[in-house]
């Protein structure tokens, strides 16, 4: 029996972010990986045992320590590799080991409660008499009762029971219950109760495979297994137009894998499309398959993952924290449309699901497969310097082809009189389409009615009170909307500046094209789809199956229909203003606004019936419009490739940063001029100051402010990204040892995507 135990201390403070020795009691049995509570100055905190030992280290040797207080949660243990990810996820994001450890296993997750114990029975004779003596009594001991011996946490008690707090001291003096405080876990009671080593499962996964593979799949299966049947780990980008067949390359792949004994995790960038997708795979692999995502209440998570650790569900498909997910012989982890910022987390831990992949494959020496039709310029890089394996499919499967693209030179449809939002050409191909009962979808990347509301007076902007952001105008409710902290106000009549009338809406949202549209087309039927149409749960997939059943004839919306939508009745796809995104303040601009449109555009033609693409634009003569119109991939990433490496942007750098945030502007402007100065501290050590890292700021951030919070920014730009780590690392240690770090949040994110 070991003497002490090596605590990971759960608290998000960088003061306290490090393991603690404490002695074992005699009557703890603990195991590595199992949560405890112990005393830390003067408090008690939930801890993850990371190591148990004999032997302490010098330091400690005449140290009188403190001991393990209780096990919590002591038939749910955090897997060894888990524990690993967790110490690695907290180096490579620079961020607390507390917060990695609540991402890597979220059943982490509870709280020190008060809780009421019962001690006596509505039978015993004291407490019949209460029935008319004290009914106040007697109601809450009936309600204690029928807790049974567990008791009940005491905010529920008090409520149920709708006693006063006298009631309950006199319970409590008279031994009929008692008060203690417990650490509950989120969905305590369903935690399962099977060990998470060595767990049965069926091996016998055949079935019959509903579809027929290309020779091109047929060698990008046999390529993958190949991979897989080595004792190390790989990464391989599959680059397959859109239509190629990807998803059929996922099911022929992890059919294999199941037959072979292991499990498979599937990717996907949004939870719209966790449920199209997996429709497609419980067709084939039944109950085997489990949703994750973030979506999911915390008792449904604790309830996936009890089904995942007893080897229940095998195929996990889901969002970015789905990589996560516990499966016991995982041999296989999909990222499908790995292009997409969505596999990026925006809070603490910032991790990139690509980059936890890769390192959760590494650890059980299995194969990360990178899908898409427009990679990134980062893995496609990668593949051709041969870091990664490159597999292509370079045809539709069946009769379709990929759709041929009209570039609309919208300057030229101003010179010819023509000021409504949709050029001669796309309205024209939208009428022939309803002519001939098929179905168009028209693509704008921006939701709402108008963009911004301005004064043409004296240039006011109406803006959010509490964000840097324009309001955007949704003429559903009339109001204004911030779309990042959703504050709402009535669009003025007269400008609150200079008391003008001529206040006016400019830009141009989905709901402004939807009714248009109907304009234009009044026979038409128009679904809309974005944002706004799909708060709701259901409203995803109620509006596309509408769409699938041919209930309406052309489909408005945001880039949430670009991606891995399949109707074989849409011939046309028209995209209203493709500059939205290619004059974004982002070295990045070009290459996002080539994939939005080259995966837009593969929505096109996907049957046996011929597809078009119209793009309309004022910039017609740009190299990645003009790329995406012709479908050339290459010849986009040669283009973008030279133009990065002339100016040293990613993938030829790395860059780390630094976001300060706080109420008070003077706060976060000092506290990061005081992590300015501490990281130029650094710069005097030759490992750092000789290897070319430049320090970007302090700045203010692009968005000054939002939610009530000023934003100030500080970047390191560098080659080598373990040499930024470690320099940032350095000087944030610095900065908290400093006043100005009081209050002040910082979020920090290597190789940011904006």
């Amino acid at each position: 029996m070991f003497r002490y135990a090596e605590v990971l201390i759960d608290v998000a403070n960088r003061r306290l972010d490090q393991s603690y020795h404490y002695s074992i009691p005699e009557s703890l049995h603990l195991k590595i990986g199992m949560r405890v509570l112990v005393p830390l100055q003067n408090r008690k905190v939930q801890g993850l045992v990371v190591n148990l030992t004999n032997d302490l280290p010098d330091e400690l040797a005449l140290v009188k320590l403190k001991p393990v207080l209780e096990g919590v949660g002591k038939d749910s243990l955090v897997p060894p590799d888990l524990i690993e990810l967790a110490h690695w996820l907290a180096q490579t994001t620079i961020c607390s080991i507390a917060q990695s450890l609540h991402t890597v296993w979220p059943l982490l997750k509870g709280k020190m409660e008060e809780w009421v114990i019962p001690l006596a029975s509505v039978k015993d004779s004291d407490v019949e008499t209460l029935k008319w003596l004290d009914p106040d009594a007697y109601r809450a001991i009936k309600v204690l009762n029928r807790a049974r011996n567990k008791g009940i946490s005491l905010k529920i008690f008090m409520k149920r029971a709708d006693i006063s707090e006298a009631t309950l001291e006199k319970l409590i003096q008279h031994g009929w219950a008692k008060k203690e405080t417990r650490f509950v876990s989120i969905g305590e009671g369903s935690v399962n109760k099977a060990s998470v080593e060595d767990i049965p499962f069926e091996r016998d996964s055949t079935t019959v495979r509903p579809y027929q593979l290309t020779g091109e799949q047929e060698t990008v299966v046999k390529d993958v297994l190949s991979a897989l049947a080595d004792d190390t780990s790989h990464t391989m980008l599959l680059h397959g137009v859109t239509g190629s067949g990807k998803t059929d390359v996922y099911r022929e792949l992890i059919s294999h894998i199941l037959v072979q004994g292991g499990d498979a995790i599937l990717l996907v960038p949004e939870i719209s499309l966790t449920s199209q997708v997996a429709r497609y795979f419980e067709t084939q692999f039944g109950d085997q398959v489990i949703i994750l995502h973030s979506g999911l209440g915390a008792r449904g998570k604790m309830k996936a993952w009890e089904d995942i650790l007893a080897g229940h569900k095998r195929i996990v498909i889901g969002t970015r924290s789905a990589v996560f997910a516990p499966l016991m012989n995982l041999r296989l982890i999909i990222l499908d449309e790995e292009h997409d910022g969505a596999y990026k987390q925006d809070e603490n831990p910032k991790y990139h699901a690509r980059d936890v992949a890769r390192k959760r494959m590494e650890q059980r020496k299995g194969v990360v497969l990178l899908g898409s039709a427009t990679p990134s310029l980062e893995a496609y890089a990668a593949a051709q310097s041969g870091k990664i394996r490159l597999l292509t499919m370079t045809k539709r499967i069946g009769e379709s082809r990929l759709p041929p693209v009209e570039i609309v030179d919208m300057r030229d449809e101003l010179i010819q009189g023509n000021r409504s939002m949709f050029s001669l050409p796309l309205q024209q191909k939208l009428q022939e389409r309803l002519d001939r009962g098929e179905q168009s979808m028209l693509f704008l990347n921006r939701r709402g009615y108008s963009t911004f509301v301005v004064c043409r007076e004296c240039g006011y902007v109406v803006s959010c009170p509490n964000c840097d952001i324009t309001l955007t105008y949704h003429s559903q409710g009339q109001a204004m909307r911030c779309h990042y902290c959703n504050h709402k106000e009535l669009p003025p009549l007269t400008c609150p500046k200079c008391a003008s009338r001529y206040i006016r809406f400019f830009g141009q949202g989905t709901q402004r094209v939807e009714e248009e549209l109907q304009g234009l087309l009044p026979e038409a039927s128009i679904l809309r789809l974005d944002y706004d149409t799909t708060r709701s749960g259901e409203a995803h997939r109620i509006i596309l199956e509408k769409f699938r059943r041919q209930e309406a004839s052309i489909l408005v919306g945001t880039q949430m229909m670009a991606k891995g939508l399949d109707f074989p009745n849409v011939t046309l796809v028209g995209v209203i203003a493709a500059d939205q995104t290619l004059n974004m303040p982002d070295f990045r601009a070009r290459e996002r606004t080539f994939q939005l449109l080259t995966q837009v555009a593969g929505r096109a033609g996907r049957s046996t019936k011929p597809g078009e693409v119209v793009i309309q634009t004022y910039s017609p003569t740009d190299g990645a419009i003009v790329r995406a119109a012709q479908h050339d991939f290459k010849g986009f990433f040669w283009d973008e490739i030279r133009y990065r490496k002339e100016r040293k942007y990613p993938p030829y750098t790395h860059i780390v940063r630094a976001l300060l945030l706080h109420e008070k502007e003077d706060r976060v402007i000092k506290a990061a001029n005081d992590l300015g100065a501490c990281l130029n501290q650094g710069m005097q050590d030759p490992q750092f100051g000789n290897n070319e890292i430049d320090i970007l700021g302090p700045a203010p951030a692009v968005f000054t402010r939002l939610k009530n919070q000023w934003r100030w920014q500080i970047s390191v730009k560098g080659r080598r990204l373990d040499l930024l780590r470690a320099f940032l690392h350095q000087g944030v240690q610095r900065f908290y040892k400093g006043p100005a770090s009081s209050g002040v949040i910082m979020n920090i994110e290597v190789d940011p995507l904006s």
